[in-house]
C-alpha cells in the first residue's frame, strides 16, 4: 500500500486523504490507511500542508510525497 500511496501522490501532489484512500478503494478512516500515512509522515516519505476554510467550515490537510 505504501508504494501506491506514493505513486498516487506523485501523480496527484495536494490531493486530500479521502482522495488517496478512495484510489485505493478502502475507506478513509481505515486504521491500517490511517497508521501508514502517519508513519509515513513521521519517517518524511509524505509531508501535508494543512488549510482552513471557515467559509465553508472545512479543516483539511493536503498531502505530497517527499522526493529524495
Amino acid at each position: 500500500m505504501r508504494e501506491k500511496i506514493l505513486a498516487y501522490l506523485r501523480d496527484h501532489p495536494g490531493a486530500r486523504k479521502r482522495e488517496i484512500a478512495g484510489h485505493l478503494h478502502i475507506w478513509q478512516c481505515d486504521s491500517d490507511f490511517l497508521f501508514l500515512m502517519g508513519l509515513m509522515a513521521d519517517t518524511g516519505q509524505i509531508r501535508y500542508e494543512t488549510y482552513s476554510d471557515p467559509a465553508q467550515l472545512e479543516y483539511y490537510d493536503k498531502w505530497y510525497a517527499v522526493e529524495g
